[in-house]
């Protein structure tokens, strides 16, 4: 296949797959299948604040734009996130037309889209460097169709605020995989390496934890290939420099994502999670069992005859808050976790340590994750770029052994990823509908029944 054939066969599949997401959240939501890309959603015109108060060289924001998540210093009101999506608005202030626009659905579906051409271009990257082959031609196909149909381009299909967010973070995240597998196949150069800086810049600009992972695992690389540190490192200082000057402006201190004792709800309506974060922190290793519960075994969600969940002296001294609905990356995206626990390192050569360094990296949001002090359904997408970068390394190891791939492998990678597709959709129907906060206050009260069937049938949460 051609690389003219190969580009127009992704942009082909990037078009079918976002068509889907389109009609499936109309579908979800029950409302009519449409081209109205600028419905109003929740705190839809925060970053279009945040924009107009950046050109005019302020940190601040209106406060019925951020509305509950206001941080109030003083006489001042500021938002924790980061500012990337409010520099995707910038274009449109000077049109009065368009300037306050609530671009939260397009923006979340150019951000699917442009993480699902990242990952198929990966995919094909890894298929061209492989030996020919039947084996070969299971693997890609399966991994194509768990990427446009299942995890995380499916399960999060609720176009709001937050998740624009990690949709954005996840996209960037991808781009840097994509780059990250193009140096471990075929070689680092300085060319490489400054691509992946850009984009670990721009995801410290969107969502810290995402940045943090992507610098690390760029670091580490670096470290291994420092003579072709100088572009790359200076990329990456300009996008710290930045983030500096924002904190700065915002919290008077340039080391400072949030000070969280100048979050409105926690002063209102949360004060006890002040004494958490004081006792505890916002990441703490004694929160990593809840968290595997959370994110793989969701016993945490289980009623009890007591009518209460699991955890729950644990819980309250620890969390802030479990958010529906529960989920496991065991039937989510087992395909990608059976290939990301083959011995990936087995195919590799000479770039054996930087894929090393780059999962190390990786690791580090999916373990932010596992301890935070809140555990919310959509931060299951910082564990995929951990999750793809290894599955990945999985195919080359793969496509490189000897190993059986008879009727029965076969038969797996069927099954895993129809698990895959089917189990993602499941998620997104509940995602959709799901309320906000702690799942308690819902199941200890309702039981899963009354929590979720009204929702599911009016088709909205």
């Amino acid at each position: 296949m051609t690389a003219r054939v190969q580009s127009w066969a992704v942009a082909g599949t990037v078009a079918v797959a976002v068509t889907w997401y389109m009609v499936l959240e109309r579908l979800l939501l029950h409302r009519s299948i449409d081209l109205d890309f600028f419905t109003p959603s929740y705190l839809g015109q925060a970053f279009t604040s945040m924009a107009e108060h950046l050109v005019a060289g302020k940190f601040d924001i209106d406060p019925d734009a951020i509305d509950a998540e206001a941080f109030e210093l003083g006489d001042r009101v500021v938002s924790y996130f980061g500012i990337f999506c409010a520099l995707l608005r910038m274009p449109l202030l000077p049109f009065p037309a368009w300037a306050h626009l609530d671009i939260a659905r397009v923006s979340c579906l150019a951000a699917l889209a442009l993480g699902t051409w990242f990952q198929l271009r990966a995919v094909l990257l890894v298929r061209d460097a492989s030996p020919p082959g039947a084996r070969r031609d299971w693997l890609t196909v399966a991994l194509i169709v768990c990427i446009v149909f299942g995890g995380q381009q499916i399960q999060f299909l609720r176009f709001v605020i937050y998740q624009e967010i990690v949709n954005w973070g996840n996209a960037l995240a991808m781009g840097f995989v994509y780059l990250a597998m193009r140096g471990v196949l075929r070689g680092f150069d300085a060319r490489t390496l400054t691509g992946m800086a850009a984009f670990a810049g721009f995801a410290l600009l969107d969502r810290v934890t995402f940045g943090i992972g992507l610098y690390a695992a760029l670091g580490g690389v670096l470290l291994l290939r420092w003579r072709l540190a100088f572009w790359p490192g200076v990329v990456l200082g300009l996008f710290i420099a930045v983030t500096a000057v924002v904190n700065y402006g915002r919290w008077g201190d340039p080391t400072v994502f949030a000070d969280f004792t100048k979050y409105a709800l926690n002063q209102d309506v949360m004060p006890d999670r002040m004494g958490r974060i004081a006792a505890y922190g916002p990441f703490n290793w004694r929160r990593l069992g809840i968290g595997l519960s959370y994110y793989f075994v969701p016993v945490w969600a289980w009623l009890g005859a007591d009518a209460h969940l699991p955890f729950g002296e644990t819980k309250a001294a620890l969390i802030d808050a479990l958010e529906l609905p529960p989920g496991s990356f065991f039937l989510s995206d087992p395909f990608l976790l059976g290939l990301a626990f083959t011995p990936i390192i087995l195919g590799l050569d000479r770039e054996k340590w930087c894929a090393r360094a780059l999962l190390a990296g990786f690791a580090i949001p999916p373990v932010l994750m596992l301890t935070a002090i809140s555990m919310n359904y959509r931060y299951r997408v910082e564990f995929y770029p951990l999750l793809v970068f290894a599955a990945l390394l999985g195919f080359v190891a793969l496509c490189r052994t000897q190993a059986d791939f008879g009727r029965k492998a076969r038969t797996a990678v069927v099954a895993s990823v129809v698990v895959s597709v089917l189990a993602s959709h499941g998620m997104a129907a509940l995602y959709a509908v799901s309320p906000w906060g702690p799942a308690d206050i819902y199941l200890e009260r309702d039981g899963w029944i009354a929590t979720y069937l009204p929702r599911l049938i009016a088709g909205h949460d």
